[in-house]
């Protein structure tokens, strides 16, 4: 009995133990609770008001601002802002996805979208939402599997299911489901609480439609925004560029600099490359409970000046478009299509960008060829020919040589148009003797001609000529703003008889814009950076910021060597191959080059043709104005005509051409 006492007294003092141990723990815990209740609600407040803010409040971002506009040289507005009615949709009523597809479906009987911009991808992505289980039941056992053990994501899952979705599935959806499923793919383009842009140009019908029943439409509203309006057609639209949504491939690139995946943005050339200027500041928002409060307005894009002088740019053109209508009619230019030209201040301000096509029975303008098509540009480049004979002292001021046929064994004859006799350097520039140059590339070489014998030549003169007519500007960027700009086909075989063929221009190829720095640069002795931009403005067109002329590199020569090529280039126009191209005072030369065309457009060149080019600056003193035209595939070889473009075009463009102001 004893022992059992003892026992019950012992179980007695262990529970009390327990019990008291028990009190212990919860009264620590109680006061852990209230130190932590207290330290959230009293020490740190203020920290977590603003975290629940943080996730009840968003920022954002919205572009509600006019783009900066663009003038020509003259202060006449080219590209202008133009009012829109613009539709758009916010899910601001948390609509399930089964009403969002039924609005979709009423709503795209009420306005008129282009669903052909429609992708097979998104299709897929709808069918999903009303197929996920069958094509579920598709994939196959492992996917299913792994996808359960988390051993695919879910993204890889979906990719998985939206690659099963065949053409079979998709012939459910007829035209005008078609047009219901791009209307549902805009109303979710873009973050979700974001405003879509339905429609950014609806006719005044469907405005009036949306904004009278907006109550009743679920998140469907109108607003007026601004769009782009160039105020000249056709003309120069593509250099200008043109402005529209971010594309997929720059998506990351605009959203790091702060855009909305639905902004406006510059997307080609002129547009593209100063869209940091001419864009408008995004005015800041609160949302709150899908309310929108403004925090900050943003500010209207600066304006920009262009070098360009619209009025002489029309002039220009509408010579041209005549001409190239003329010149595709004519004899022997079957395979002849277009004509470019331009005219710059010698400084590199470019002034005019022409560029003419005949396409399908229509003229289509195509001035951005200026910079992107290269031409085999024959003779105009024999003023750098002639530098680098004068220069690497392979030839002497004045030095007379016989204009003869030459001929390498194993090659056919080398001849000008025609024999010359003995001529020095002046005449073979104004008569544009091929063996004159033929010769003086033999010496830069270190070669020794024999009639129908082998010639070698020192390999590097390729690089030599190539070296000096770089500083011309001849195979290398000419510095202009515009994207896309093209140097030209560079000849990498180094046989003898290309060599000679380099020096008349007969083998690596350059664009109208290339010659015409060439011709600038002959007549400055510098070389200018051709540009399109003349300043940045304010909106009462005050200018912010000029843009400055600027030397990409100086002519280092003797300057009676330019003195004398310069003679050279104005015996062209007195009395040479350029006798008839002009009345003004002027310094120029005419090319003509063998070329190819692919007349069948199979991507291969198979056809022999005849192009030709024409260069010259004015006035002769003090130049201002350098302009250059080429007009490739203007004939078949030996043909018995050829239409005199290039010389037609010139004589009207300079007789009306002081009639503008360069300053």
């Amino acid at each position: 009995m004893q022992v059992l006492m003892k026992n019950n007294h012992t179980n007695n003092m262990r529970r009390k133990k327990t019990v008291i141990i028990l009190n212990i723990f919860i009264y620590l815990l109680f006061m852990i609770i209230i130190g932590r209740l207290f330290y959230l609600q009293i020490i740190d407040h203020q920290y977590y008001i603003e975290k629940l803010s943080s996730r009840n409040n968003k920022i954002v971002y919205e572009n509600d601002n006019i783009r900066g506009r663009i003038y020509d040289k003259n202060n006449n507005l080219l590209v202008d802002n133009k009012l829109l009615f613009t539709i758009t949709y916010q899910n601001s009523n948390n609509l399930s996805v089964d009403r969002e597809i039924e609005l979709a479906y009423e709503i795209s009987k009420k306005i008129d979208l282009d669903y052909q911009k429609l992708t097979l991808s998104y299709l897929k992505d709808f069918y999903l939402i009303n197929h996920d289980d069958e094509i579920t039941k598709r994939l196959d056992e492992d996917d299913l599997l792994n996808y359960k053990r988390r051993m695919i994501s879910n993204n890889e899952f979906y990719k998985l299911k939206k690659n099963l979705v065949n053409e079979d599935d998709l012939r459910i959806y007829d035209d005008n489901d078609k047009k219901a499923i791009y209307l549902y793919y805009l109303m979710h383009n873009g973050y979700s609480y974001l405003e879509k842009i339905i429609k950014e140009d609806a006719t005044l019908e469907e405005f009036m439609y949306f904004s009278e029943n907006n109550h009743n439409l679920s998140g469907f509203d109108t607003k007026f925004s601004y769009g782009r309006e160039y105020l000249y057609g056709d003309t120069l639209k593509g250099v200008l560029g043109n402005v529209g949504n971010i594309s997929k491939e720059y998506k990351d690139y605009y959203i790091s600099k702060g855009y909305n995946i639905n902004d406006s943005v510059g997307l080609s050339n002129l547009e593209f490359v100063y869209d940091d200027l001419l864009k408008s500041s995004n005015s800041v928002y609160l949302i709150n409970n899908n309310e929108k409060k403004l925090i900050k307005r943003g500010e209207k894009g600066n304006d920009i000046r262009l070098t360009i002088d619209i009025k002489m740019q029309q002039m220009v053109d509408k010579i041209l478009e005549k001409e190239v209508k003329k010149a595709k009619n004519a004899y022997n230019a079957l395979y002849y299509t277009h004509s470019y030209v331009m005219i710059t201040d010698t400084f590199g301000k470019i002034l005019v960008m022409s560029g003419k096509e005949f396409n399908k029975g229509k003229i289509i303008d195509c001035a951005i060829g200026n910079i992107t098509d290269t031409i085999t540009a024959g003779s105009v480049v024999k003023a750098a020919s002639m530098i680098v004979g004068f220069d690497t002292k392979s030839i002497k001021i004045g030095e007379v040589m016989k204009d003869e046929c030459i001929k390498i064994k194993g090659t056919p004859k080398k001849c000008s148009v025609y024999t010359m006799g003995n001529i020095n350097d002046i005449n073979a520039l104004a008569y544009s003797s091929n063996v004159y140059q033929f010769k003086t590339a033999i010496r830069v070489g270190g070669g020794k001609y024999r009639y129908n014998e082998s010639l070698k030549i020192n390999e590097e003169a390729f690089d030599i000529y190539r070296s000096y007519f770089n500083k011309f500007g001849l195979g290398v960027k000419t510095g202009i703003e515009l994207p896309n700009e093209s140097t030209g086909y560079k000849g990498t075989n180094r046989a003898p008889g290309l060599l000679l063929n380099f020096a008349i221009g007969q083998y690596d190829t350059y664009t109208n814009i290339e010659l015409n720095q060439y011709i600038s640069t002959v007549a400055r002795g510098e070389r200018y950076k051709m540009h399109l931009l003349d300043a940045i403005l304010d909106d009462n067109q005050k200018v912010i910021k000029q843009e400055e002329d600027v030397i990409l590199n100086k002519i280092d020569v003797p300057v009676e060597y330019l003195d004398r090529v310069r003679e050279g280039l104005k015996a062209v126009i007195k009395y040479g191959s350029g006798k008839n191209y002009t009345n003004i005072s002027a310094a120029g030369k005419t090319g003509t080059s063998e070329s190819f065309y692919d007349s069948n457009h199979d991507g291969k060149i198979d056809t022999e043709t005849i192009s030709t080019n024409f260069v010259m600056y004015t006035p002769i003193t003090n130049p201002e104005y350098a302009i250059s035209i080429n007009s490739p595939n203007i004939s078949i070889p030996n043909g018995n005509y050829k239409y005199p473009i290039n010389q037609n075009v010139i004589k009207e463009i300079t007789n009306n051409l002081f009639e503008f102001k360069l300053k």
